[in-house]
């Protein structure tokens, strides 16, 4: 009944917004469905790349995928540099009513901790680079320096400090505003420990398999919310 009288309410109220709110929230929608798929194909594709030993070695099992799943690996984490900040921004709006600050916090840590994505894409674009014309020891050497520079160390932490606090932020938003189901919206929150597990302890890849399953459980019913808006 409660459910019922929640949709009602969210269609009359999507009926009285004008069109380009209308085009807004399901443009922003489709942000939230695609971040978690876009981010599943970019993890997946290289889930068996050898990221615990050497440069060298890291650089050799990324060749060893060939060119289909590095291309494909690349053009999803590129997507998912687009629909994982918007995503992210369209589920505090969606909360923005309710709980104002709470979303607006959200909004902040989420666009900061999602905005250095690219950076990390672009290691991974240079990996590929240097593992395509043979892992020569000097290119390897380079990507190294590069992957350790203060610079873009600053980049990684910034994002991994941002992302993982704004998703429990948001699994919180959307949990006590009851915009979704509770317990979508706590698997939300809880795929930024899951990530942390995952940080500290690389080789056990079901862990990411965990962390997109929990971000997918949330994202899905958070789109839907906000398609109806």
């Amino acid at each position: 009944m409660i459910l019922s009288t929640q949709h009602a309410e969210q269609t009359a109220a999507a009926s009285s917004l004008p069109a380009y709110r209308r085009v807004q929230n399901r443009l922003l929608a489709i942000c939230i469905l695609l971040a978690p798929l876009t981010l599943t194909v970019y993890l997946m594709t290289w889930i068996n790349v050898n990221a615990h030993g050497s440069s060298l070695d890291y650089s050799q099992s990324i060749a060893a995928l060939g060119p289909v799943l590095n291309y494909i690996h690349m053009i999803s984490g590129i997507l998912a540099t687009i629909f994982l900040p918007l995503g992210f921004l369209g589920m505090a709006l969606l909360g923005m009513k309710r709980a104002p600050w709470l979303a607006t916090i959200s909004a902040i840590f989420a666009l900061v901790g999602w905005a250095p994505f690219g950076a990390i894409i672009s290691l991974d674009i240079l990996a590929y680079d240097v593992a395509r014309v043979g892992s020569m020891p000097q290119l390897v050497t380079l990507w190294g320096q590069f992957n350790g520079d203060p610079f873009i160390m600053t980049y990684q932490y910034i994002y991994i400090v941002g992302h993982m606090i704004s998703a429990i932020l948001l699994g919180i938003l959307l949990g006590r505003t009851r915009l979704i189901p509770v317990w979508t919206a706590w698997a939300f929150a809880l795929s930024s420990p899951v990530t942390m597990l995952l940080f500290a302890f690389h080789q056990v890849p079901q862990l990411v398999w965990i962390v997109c399953v929990l971000f997918i459980i949330g994202a899905v019913p958070a789109a839907l919310a906000l398609w109806r808006q």
